[in-house]
């Protein structure tokens, strides 16, 4: 190949910054701020989803654990309870049985009772009862317990017959003591006695199960009771199996399948005896599962090997005088010890250590358990968590004296060797260290200690209740601090021996700082110890995923005021990673504490409670509803958002209940009232949020008022009682005050959303938002730069459209207002007549209230009175119009709320949208069919609904039906399908509709008859009249609908085309579908079928790219649509907040990605740095490699730093090649319709993750990530860039420029504005008048700091633009190429990104001019002068394209050869670009190019921004050449 090169030496070049812009390297500020302010867009979640949550389906497989849903925490409240107990005490105290044969000395201590401290048997016994009564009673006072000591059989059974009775369907305690009874047969029988005590007397245990019936828990404490629970299991399934087979027992009380919900605790195994030890008691299992503390102390005590030591003084006993050696030898080995305090006091040791003993055996049952066995044993009744609670212990200490306690559920053995068994040691250490200390050292405290444990355990309940009296009238810091200590039933009062002397002498305040301080006060640390432990899990162990064993620790020390707010602080860290979590934390129990921690008036559990319950609400808010009504926890919320509610509004004229619900009535004033509010909040000072006067003086940031709103929101969801207890006036003020001045977007979005909700299905809430002005406020947030946000004012919108039933439900608010105004009136009178017979102040106050409630109930009959249903309905018009000005916005959610909302409102008034359809087929037909005179005759005569806005929307629903977001476009098909159904359905017009259908079939068959396009009969089935109605009629599949490349109306005012909506289902001649059929490839991706396409590869049947959302139609048609909106927001509650992002996460993948993406980059721009002198005198003829495209590439583009090129052909492929790999990465189509193409290319966030945009000559733009693989590659957002585009042949379609910088998009083409989209808020940001009516052909901009911006325009201008001006003024400079002598075109214009910043033009005429901005005339001046023979005559050939490099001072322009050029205008290198002959006659048909004085002209080139390479294509080649700068030419030097 013959290579030209240009004269030697080279002219000076330029070496000044060009425009000025030598100040924005010189700002380290400038350079800095953009450095710091650089963000990567479309990367949102809202573009990985469209709005729409996570799938089930991918919940369900949870691959990465992070959901492990467990549905049903949440404990019913109809939960068994065991309301029975039956105490069987078979002692026979000094008569041994038969079958044991006992040790001497043996245990014979049951209940704590010596029996030889009693002459009498009778009273022993007795005692023993009362003892062993009293131990129950410590695990459920409210179970109610009877004795039978010594029974007989029919004692038994009728003992037995009668709990049951009493009892009905809860659960019975069965507990049998058979220490003085021979151990129970090999079949499961249990020993009593006859009247006479002289034979023991078995009970079958079938009899027994039959007397008690079901549910119970058994407890058996004597020798081989493992036999009774074996053979309970084999009666139970043969009870099972009878009553299967029909054999029914007529003395049963309950079914047999009842009796799988009994429990049983047995003492030993089968062939085991009970220890007979005289160091412990006899009933030692028993004391186990009733006096868990004690046993384990004296166990404790009696293993330790510091017992001769440490703890030798729980071994004297100096009351000692018995002389008895063998007495002494194991009453020696008894520790006597009595831990101080009350059980049920956790501020006592005895009470800290049954604390501690809780929240170890709960955590070794969850930690051992599965999750259904723990919660059906630990979470459902009180009792039996209890019970088996202790067994824990039993199944620890037992098998140390060869006793293995037995249980069913059957219990894992490793129960006895859990860790956490270690801490229960430590934490008995610690407070018997304690106590050796005080009974050593300070012998005085302790004797204090006991007297006051004593007056507080003789103290009557009518002191205590007194005192309670006493402290609830003390002063207002005495209440709120006492308030505070007292959060829950489960926190503890305040001592109250502590306070009996201190209560005489001293002030209110320092009466509750004294117990404070005793509060305080901790005999262990072991609760301190695990929160450590547990933030030490967080810190480092919670990616893996697993329960952490502290949990129900953390659980326990929220009873704990001292370590509170740490708890609920780390908590708050754990429900913060992920729903996992939180469904781990409620199942542990988690949830009645939080709701019970509402009531508390702290300050400072705000923004921690407020965070806990956003992330319950999150994942489960259908079983929170009812729980926030008890005890109106959701005012907690309220009171969040409106600290002073309640007070505000009372002195503005508003009438407020002052009983729940909150329902407020505003007095005619209330929009002005919030007029003033706002106009108070702005005039003082700064508008933000924090800065406004309205803001009462709470903690709380927006982002945690955010939390509470959708708390809130959650709360009235599809809840109407929540909705009528949260709606407030003044509620609803507040939120439109922080929507108008919350700069948290999150805050802004639910503050919308709770509104909306307030007013779903309820006339009276939407007709006092709309008199308030509320409604007013949503639509101005229509124009919110947050796309979230405007979706959610769409959402509410569509709650503000009326229901069917509006006047049922106005006359059921009627009625119910005046029910429960009777209801008052008649407890006012009741209470009036009391209190004339006894004056008492409690009356007065109830009085009052009632007073009050009726006043409120007659101010809300007026407003039910005055709702005008006309100024309802005039306001959803308003809302309507205004919500179609978002048609065009470039969000995809966005767009697709507003077809949701226009599908409610298609719903709701279906009737005339069937008439405005039908009315607009009829013209689309009259107008194909007759002439214009004809037609204009007709429509003016017959379109009844002309200017609606009905007919609005309708074009609205055929635009969207051509939206470029597949979802959107198939919900919006789904409401124009629906609307077709109704049509084809109607009495009056189905007949007509159906001659329509008819004729449109008839004339596509002529078509086919013709040669033209056709379809088959089988495409064009329109929805025939069925048989039931619409929900139950499954559509035919129908393919796309289009408009046309236009989509939208036309400047002459023409409608949108029914009849192009028709063209897809087959019924037109035309051939120009916008899309054809779809259909799915063998990769299960979409295609679309053969089209009018001459070409070699058809048009569409390249692979689409996936996109979020469903891809086909639901089979069974229904209207409205669903939003799926509020759960896709509702998931940002389930994301990690408290941490970085995983790509900001150092060490994760993504950021190790990133890392090194950013270190390849910073090599690729040194590397090609020493390249820049090369380009002035290397080859730049080498060809490095040639990719075949398969069709003629239409516009090519590197990338900056992947080694990628993209390529678009002329109809809607696009093909991604490794030119290093010399492979094809991908191949798929643009989806843009059939007679457009894609004419722009761009790459974005080049810096990182890689992504595409492409812009086709119908104004649509689409955006790529993952281009690199075909199955994975996503279309994450396309919109409308420009409408009414004018497609001719000589269009230059879409064109864009990208501003990184900026984030914004510059999209011009065939019409007069130059339009700039913001890709953060997705909105068009200003629309820049071209100045001239001319087609732009080229545009580029200033990539540093984006303010200006140029374009070459068709008739050989060039136009200077400054954005920022007045876009009126914006136009700073016009430029005439080769000094306005010829009209020629401008093919290119360019601005360097970096190197001296040239601004180079290039014309068709071969002038190539370089231009600074503050110059009328160009700078630079050359041209590219090519002639080409024709019959003897030389005719200039013209330049097809012109190029100009990122950084180096080089220019190439292209004709039929390519030539290489410094910017002083020196030719460096001329050489022809290789023509492969492959493609070429595939191609020529389809291009209608003629092959004679075209073939071997450069179509298309393109520099690599930073390496020294040049693609060119030429016209009527498939082929892509790759030119590669060398060093071969050294001897010429700059």
């Amino acid at each position: 190949m013959a290579v030209v090169y240009g004269p030697q030496p080279l002219k000076p070049l330029n070496v000044e910054t060009r425009h000025g812009f030598e100040d924005q390297y010189s700002s380290e500020q400038l350079l800095q701020a953009m450095a710091n302010d650089f963000i990567f867009y479309f990367d949102d979640k809202r573009h990985r989803t469209n709005g729409n949550p996570t799938p089930e389906e991918v919940k369900e497989n949870d691959e990465n654990h992070y959901y492990q849903p467990i549905y049903d925490w949440k404990i019913v409240k109809d939960r068994q309870k065991t309301v029975s107990a039956a105490l069987l005490l078979c002692l026979n105290l000094g008569v041994d049985p038969p079958d044991v044969i006992k040790t001497h000395p043996c245990a014979r201590v049951e209940t704590w009772v010596d029996p030889l401290n009693f002459q009498d048997s009778k009273k022993a016994i007795e005692q023993i009862g009362k003892n062993l009564q009293a131990q129950y009673e410590t695990l459920s006072l409210r179970t109610r317990y009877k004795q039978s000591l010594d029974p007989c059989v029919e004692d038994v059974k009728r003992f037995c017959n009668s709990l049951r009775r009493t009892s009905k369907d809860d659960r019975i305690l069965f507990h049998y003591n058979g220490h003085g009874v021979p151990q129970p047969t090999q079949s499961g029988e249990i020993w009593v006695f006859n009247r006479g005590y002289t034979q023991y007397i078995p009970v079958s245990l079938y009899d027994l199960q039959t007397w008690l019936g079901a549910p119970c828990i058994y407890v058996y404490d004597c020798n081989s009771a493992g036999n009774i629970v074996t053979n309970f299991q084999k009666f139970v399934e043969k009870r099972i199996k009878d009553e299967q087979d029909g054999v029914h027992n007529p003395a049963a009380v309950c079914p047999a399948g009842a009796y799988t919900e009994c429990f049983q605790l047995a003492s030993c195994q089968s062939d085991e005896l009970l220890l007979m030890s005289p160091e412990l008691p006899a009933d030692l299992f028993s004391c186990c599962l009733t006096c868990p503390i004690e046993i384990s102390v004296r166990v404790f005590l009696m293993q330790s090997t510091l017992k001769d030591s440490k703890y030798k003084i729980f071994f004297e006993n100096p009351n000692a005088d018995d002389t008895n050696d063998s007495k002494k030898s194991f009453k020696s080995n008894i520790p006597n010890v009595n831990i101080p305090g009350v059980l049920s006091d956790r501020r006592t040791p005895l009470g800290e250590l049954n604390w501690i003993f809780t929240a170890i055996t709960d955590t070794i049952a969850w930690t051992s358990l599965p999750r259904p066995l723990f919660k059906k044993l630990f979470r459902h009744d009180l009792m039996v968590a209890a019970l088996f609670r202790n067994f824990l212990l039993a199944k620890r200490i037992m098998p140390w004296y060869n006793c293995h306690p037995v249980s069913d559920p059957e219990l894992p053995d490793t129960i006895c060797n859990h860790p956490m068994w270690k801490s229960w040691d430590l934490a008995l250490d610690e407070v018997l260290s304690k106590l050796v200390n005080d009974l050593t050292e300070v012998p005085q405290t302790s004797e204090l200690e006991g007297v006051l444990i004593a007056q507080q355990q003789e103290r009557p309940q009518s002191e205590r209740s007194q005192q309670q009296t006493e402290n609830n009238s003390g002063s207002v810091n005495a209440q709120s601090r006492f308030a505070v200590a007292n959060l829950s039933t489960m926190s503890l009062a305040n001592h109250p021996a502590a306070q009996a002397n201190s209560r005489k002498s001293m002030t209110s305040i320092s009466q509750n700082e004294q117990p404070l301080q005793h509060h305080q006060q901790q005999f262990t640390g072991f609760f301190e110890q695990n929160l450590t432990a547990f933030e030490l899990w967080l810190k480092y162990a919670s990616n893996a995923r697993h329960p952490p064993e502290q949990l129900p620790i953390v659980l326990q020390v929220l009873l704990s005021q001292v370590h509170r707010i740490r708890a609920l602080v780390l908590l708050s860290r754990f429900l913060d990673l992920g729903p996992w979590a939180v469904y781990l934390s409620l199942s542990i129990g988690i949830f009645p504490y939080v709701l019970k921690l509402l009531q508390s008036p702290a300050p400072e559990l705000k923004p921690i409670l407020v965070f806990i319950w956003a992330r319950i609400m999150s994942i489960d808010y259908k079983n929170t509803q009812a729980e926030l009504i008890k005890e109106k926890g959701y005012m907690y919320f309220v009171s969040v958002l409106v600290p002073d509610f309640g007070t505000s509004l009372a002195s503005n004229g508003l009438s407020v209940n002052p009983n729940s619900p909150l329902t407020i009535t505003a007095s005619g004033n209330a929009s002005s009232y919030r007029n003033q509010l706002y106009q108070q909040g702005l005039t003082n000072g700064n508008s933000g949020a924090h800065s406004a006067p309205f803001y009462h003086s709470n903690d709380t940031t927006d982002e945690q008022k955010a939390m509470a709103v959708f708390v809130l929101s959650s709360f009235v969801r599809d809840f109407p009682l929540g909705q009528k207890y949260c709606f407030s006036l003044e509620l609803v003020n507040k939120l439109c005050f922080y929507i108008d001045h919350s700069e948290i977007p999150l805050l802004r979005q639910w503050c919308i959303i709770l509104i909306g909700q307030l007013c779903d299905q309820n006339p009276l809430n939407r007709f006092i938002c709309v008199n308030g002005g509320i409604v007013d406020n949503l639509i101005r947030s229509l124009k919110d730069p947050v796309p979230e946000v405007r979706t959610a004012v769409l959402l509410a919108l569509k709650y503000l459209i009326s229901d069917l039933d509006d006047a049922d439900q106005i006359i059921r608010l009627q009625q119910d207002y005046e029910q429960q105004y009777q209801q008052l009136h008649v407890q006012l009178q009741q209470l009036q007549n009391a209190s004339h017979q006894q004056q008492l102040p409690q009356l007065e106050q109830q009085q009052l209230k009632i007073e009050q409630q009726l006043q409120h109930c007659q101010v809300m009959q007026m407003q039910v009175h005055t709702i005008d249903s006309r100024k309802l309905k005039r306001q959803e018009m308003t809302n309507l119009v205004a919500a179609l000005g978002l048609i065009n916005d470039g969000s995809p959610l966005v767009r697709k709320e507003v077809i949701i909302l226009l599908s409610q409102f298609v719903y709701r008034y279906v009737n005339f949208f069937i008439v405005v359809s039908f009315n607009d087929l009829t013209e689309e037909i009259i107008q194909m069919e007759g002439s214009d005179s004809e037609a204009q005759t007709y429509t003016d005569k017959h379109s009844v609904s002309h200017g609606s806005i009905f007919a609005t929307v309708w074009e609205a629903l055929l635009i969207f039906s051509e939206d470029p977001f597949p979802e959107n476009k198939l919900l919006a098909g789904q409401a124009v399908d629906y609307i077709l159904l109704e049509l084809s359905t109607h009495k009056q017009l189905s007949e007509a509709f159906g001659k329509i259908e008819k004729f449109l079939i008839k004339r596509s068959n002529t078509s086919n008859q013709n040669g033209k396009h056709g379809f088959n009969i089988s495409q064009v089935q329109l929805i025939m009249k069925p048989a039931q109605s619409f929900a139950e009629n499954s559509l035919t599949p129908r393919s796309s609908r289009a408009q046309g490349p236009n989509g939208k109306k036309d400047s002459t005012g023409n409608r949108s085309s029914l009849v192009r909506f028709f063209q897809n289902l087959g019924l037109s001649s035309s051939g120009n579908d916008s899309d054809d059929k779809v259909s799915h490839g063998a990769n299960g991706r979409k295609t679309r079928s053969s089209g009018m396409s001459l070409l070699s590869i058809p048009h569409g049947s390249a692979p689409h790219a996936k996109t979020a959302g469903p891809s086909q139609k639901p089979k069974v048609l229904k209207l409205p649509l669903d939003s799926t909106f509020q759960d896709y927001s509702r998931e940002y509650f389930q994301e990690p907040q408290m941490r970085k992002q995983e790509s900001d996460e150092f060490g994760s993948v993504e950021y190790s990605a990133r890392i090194w993406r950013r270190n390849r980059n910073e090599s690729v721009i040194q590397e090609t740095q020493s390249q820049k002198k090369l380009a002035l005198y290397g080859d730049w003829s080498n060809r490095m490699v040639t990719l075949d495209n398969k069709t003629h590439p239409k516009v090519i583009k590197f990338a900056q730093f992947e080694n990628y090129i993209v390529s678009a052909d002329e109809r809607d492929d696009i093909t991604v090649f490794d030119w290093a790999q010399n492979s094809t990465l991908s191949r798929f189509s643009n989806g843009n319709p059939f007679g457009t193409k894609v004419t722009d290319l761009k790459f974005l966030n080049e810096d990182d993750a890689i992504l595409l945009m492409t812009g086709s000559s119908e104004g649509i733009i689409k955006i790529y990530k993952n281009i690199h693989c075909l199955n994975e590659l996503e279309m994450i957002s396309s919109w409308r860039g420009l409408t009414d585009m004018l497609l001719t042949p000589r269009s230059s379609g879409l064109l864009t420029e990208w501003q990184q910088i900026r984030g914004s998009f510059l999209v011009t083409g065939d019409v007069k504005i130059i339009r700039v989209w913001d890709a953060r808020t997705e909105t068009v940001e200003v629309d820049i008048p071209a100045k001239t009516s001319s087609l732009v052909t080229s545009i580029t901009s200033d990539q540093l700091a984006g303010n200006i911006f140029v374009a070459g325009f068709a008739d050989g201008s060039l136009r200077v633009y400054d954005r920022r001006m007045d876009p009126r003024d914006s136009m700073v400079r016009l430029w005439r190429s080769g000094s306005g002598r010829q009209r020629t075109w401008i093919n290119n214009v360019h601005m360097q990104r970096g190197g001296y910043r040239e601004l180079v033009s290039g014309a068709t005429n071969g002038i190539v001019e370089l231009w600074d901005i503050r110059s009328q005339e160009p700078v630079e001046s050359f041209k590219d002068e090519n002639f080409q023979q024709n019959g003897g005559q030389k005719r200039m050939t013209t330049m097809t394209t012109m190029q100009v490099h990122e950084h180096a001072p080089i220019i190439a322009t292209g004709t039929k050869q390519i030539k290489i050029w410094t910017t002083s205008g020196d030719i460096l290198s001329s050489f022809k670009n290789h023509n492969n002959s492959g493609g070429v006659a595939g191609t020529l048909a389809a291009t209608g190019i003629r092959s004679t004085g075209s073939a071997g002209f450069l179509s298309s080139m393109a520099f690599h921004p930073h390496r020294m390479m040049l693609a060119a294509t030429n016209s009527q080649d498939s082929h892509i050449n790759i030119y590669e700068c060398q060093d071969d030419k050294s001897d010429f030097y700059y």
